[in-house]
Protein backbone atom coordinates (compact mmCIF):
# COMPACT_ATOMS: atom_id res chain seq x y z
CA UNK A 1 0.00 0.00 0.00
CA UNK A 2 1.61 3.44 -1.12
CA UNK A 3 1.07 6.74 0.39
CA UNK A 4 -0.84 6.22 3.19
CA UNK A 5 -1.84 10.04 3.88
CA UNK A 6 -0.22 13.00 5.67
CA UNK A 7 -0.23 13.88 9.09
CA UNK A 8 1.08 17.27 10.58
CA UNK A 9 1.75 17.67 14.73
CA UNK A 10 2.64 21.60 16.11
CA UNK A 11 4.43 22.93 18.79
CA UNK A 12 7.28 20.39 18.20
CA UNK A 13 10.79 22.80 18.50
CA UNK A 14 13.94 21.61 16.75
CA UNK A 15 15.56 20.33 20.09
CA UNK A 16 12.20 17.88 20.15
CA UNK A 17 12.76 16.96 16.14
CA UNK A 18 16.15 15.92 16.96
CA UNK A 19 15.03 14.03 20.05
CA UNK A 20 12.59 12.27 17.78
CA UNK A 21 15.63 11.72 15.06
CA UNK A 22 17.58 10.18 18.06
CA UNK A 23 14.99 7.85 19.46
CA UNK A 24 13.83 6.21 16.20
CA UNK A 25 17.53 5.27 15.77
CA UNK A 26 18.11 4.23 18.95
CA UNK A 27 15.02 1.94 18.52
CA UNK A 28 16.39 0.46 15.21
CA UNK A 29 14.93 2.18 12.89
CA UNK A 30 16.80 3.14 9.99
CA UNK A 31 17.11 7.03 9.11
CA UNK A 32 18.26 8.54 6.07
CA UNK A 33 18.28 12.44 5.12
CA UNK A 34 18.39 15.71 7.02
CA UNK A 35 15.37 17.31 6.66
CA UNK A 36 13.40 16.05 4.95
CA UNK A 37 14.07 12.34 6.42
CA UNK A 38 13.40 8.86 5.33
CA UNK A 39 12.38 6.05 7.63
CA UNK A 40 12.13 2.43 7.65
CA UNK A 41 10.66 0.57 10.78
CA UNK A 42 11.32 -2.09 9.72
CA UNK A 43 8.04 -3.33 10.86
CA UNK A 44 5.22 -4.21 8.79
CA UNK A 45 6.70 -2.39 5.52
CA UNK A 46 5.85 0.67 7.25
CA UNK A 47 8.11 3.60 5.98
CA UNK A 48 7.98 7.06 6.41
CA UNK A 49 9.12 10.68 5.43
CA UNK A 50 9.49 13.36 7.56
CA UNK A 51 9.97 16.96 7.38
CA UNK A 52 10.19 19.92 9.52
CA UNK A 53 9.17 23.48 8.77
CA UNK A 54 11.06 25.60 12.02
CA UNK A 55 8.83 28.67 11.06
CA UNK A 56 5.78 27.00 12.18
CA UNK A 57 7.20 24.62 15.04
CA UNK A 58 5.23 21.64 12.88
CA UNK A 59 6.48 18.30 11.81
CA UNK A 60 4.72 16.44 8.62
CA UNK A 61 4.72 12.51 8.71
CA UNK A 62 4.15 10.59 5.31
CA UNK A 63 3.49 7.15 5.38
CA UNK A 64 5.22 6.47 1.96
CA UNK A 65 4.30 2.44 2.22
CA UNK A 66 3.39 -0.43 4.63
CA UNK A 67 2.49 -3.83 4.09
CA UNK A 68 -0.99 -4.53 2.56
CA UNK A 69 -2.55 -6.08 4.76
CA UNK A 70 -1.86 -3.88 7.81
CA UNK A 71 -5.00 -1.26 8.24
CA UNK A 72 -4.03 2.60 8.16
CA UNK A 73 -5.96 3.08 11.07
CA UNK A 74 -3.35 1.06 13.24
CA UNK A 75 -0.64 2.96 12.16
CA UNK A 76 -1.81 6.33 12.00
CA UNK A 77 -2.98 5.24 15.71
CA UNK A 78 0.73 4.16 16.98
CA UNK A 79 1.98 7.49 15.51
CA UNK A 80 -0.54 9.90 16.61
CA UNK A 81 -0.49 8.87 20.13
CA UNK A 82 3.49 8.99 19.79
CA UNK A 83 3.61 12.37 18.53
CA UNK A 84 0.60 13.62 20.94
CA UNK A 85 2.73 12.19 23.87
CA UNK A 86 6.10 13.84 22.20
CA UNK A 87 4.34 16.93 21.98
CA UNK A 88 3.63 17.75 26.01
CA UNK A 89 6.94 16.81 26.89
CA UNK A 90 8.60 20.40 28.05
CA UNK A 91 11.54 20.91 26.02
CA UNK A 92 13.52 21.13 29.37
CA UNK A 93 12.98 17.06 29.60
CA UNK A 94 13.60 16.55 25.92
CA UNK A 95 17.16 14.79 25.71
CA UNK A 96 19.03 16.55 22.61
CA UNK A 97 21.90 14.56 20.58
CA UNK A 98 24.51 16.34 22.43
CA UNK A 99 23.31 14.88 25.57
Amino acid sequence: MRNCGTHCYGNLTKEKVNAIVVELKNNGITVAGDNPWDADTKQSGVKLRVEYTATTMTLSITVTDCDWCVPRAIVWNKIDSLMHHIQGIPDAGVPTSDS
